[in-house]
């Protein structure tokens, strides 16, 4: 029996023609330490088998499952996800990652008002090569301004999301680093857990990464401009001109990166190169 004094949290996977990702995902849920979990699938007008996977695991587990019959967007369908919980912690995971078994547990362990989320630290697998993502134990939005050191997902107070707006549905990408600066404007810095308690795949690049991603930074950076000091304005145009594929000469590097990212860029540079 679920313990009382356990909140309960909200695990918010929106998905879209994953079917055969999906399980990943939801086993990782299943399987997790913490006991006092609802479950939500919201199906972003799926056309494949997403459907039948998730009836299957109905049959054993009482998963929520929201079937939107057209596609609506991430936005969108995470925040309808954040509308129907009843959890008072949200916890996201994309459908194509997975959680290690402590993930909510420890999160939960390390939370506490006076920080607007929790994150950790996560393995990211790209093609050919995972490596460990380790990021600073205190996210104050000056770091965040910076850089998403936060990654795509957090856990949250429910009326906390929902009280600065949710995802914005008119980005078209880096809505989870624009969700992650209104929340730590509002509410404090981010508190990290220095323990890889997700895995993030990236080794599927081609369907996660397009022309949307720039662009969508691109909005972000215009939404956000005045926030920024004049470093982290140099850095964001230089990530975007980075991500529009214009090449960059080694003193724009060292120009336009701050210091405490320069040998972070160089070895980013050195991976992207090798790995190509």
């Amino acid at each position: 029996m679920v313990a009382s004094s356990q909140p309960l949290v909200s695990a918010i996977i929106t998905t879209h023609n994953r079917a055969e990702l999906l399980p990943r995902a939801l086993d990782s849920v299943v399987v997790q330490t913490y006991e006092n979990i609802e479950i939500i699938v919201v199906d972003d007008g799926s056309s494949d088998r997403t459907p039948e996977v998730v009836k299957k695991y109905q049959e054993k587990l009482p998963i929520r499952y929201i079937r939107l019959e057209q596609s609506v967007g991430a936005p969108r369908a995470r925040n309808r996800g954040i509308e129907e919980a009843k959890g008072e912690f949200i916890a996201g995971l994309d459908d194509d990652d997975k959680w290690h078994k402590d993930r909510i547990k420890e999160l939960l362990a390390a939370y506490s008002d006076e920080f607007s989320c929790i994150t950790s630290d996560s393995i990211m697998v790209y093609p050919g090569y995972e490596a460990p993502w380790k990021k600073k134990k205190i996210i104050d939005l000056n770091t965040l301004l910076f850089t998403n050191q936060v990654g795509n997902q957090v856990l949250a107070r429910r009326d906390r999301l929902l009280a600065v707006g949710g995802f914005d549905s008119n980005l078209i990408a880096s809505q989870d680093y624009d969700l992650w600066v209104r929340l730590c404007e509002a509410y404090g810095p981010v508190k990290n857990v220095q323990i890889s308690l997700q895995t993030v795949y990236m080794n599927h690049q081609s369907e996660r990464i397009t022309d949307r991603s720039w662009r969508g930074y691109l909005q972000f950076y215009q939404k956000h401009k005045d926030k920024f000091n004049r470093k982290q304005r140099k850095y964001k145009l230089f990530n975007i001109r980075r991500a529009q594929g214009k090449k960059l000469r080694l003193g724009e590097l060292f120009s336009c990166v701050p210091l405490f990212r320069i040998w972070k860029e160089i070895k980013l540079a050195f991976i992207r190169k090798f790995y190509k």
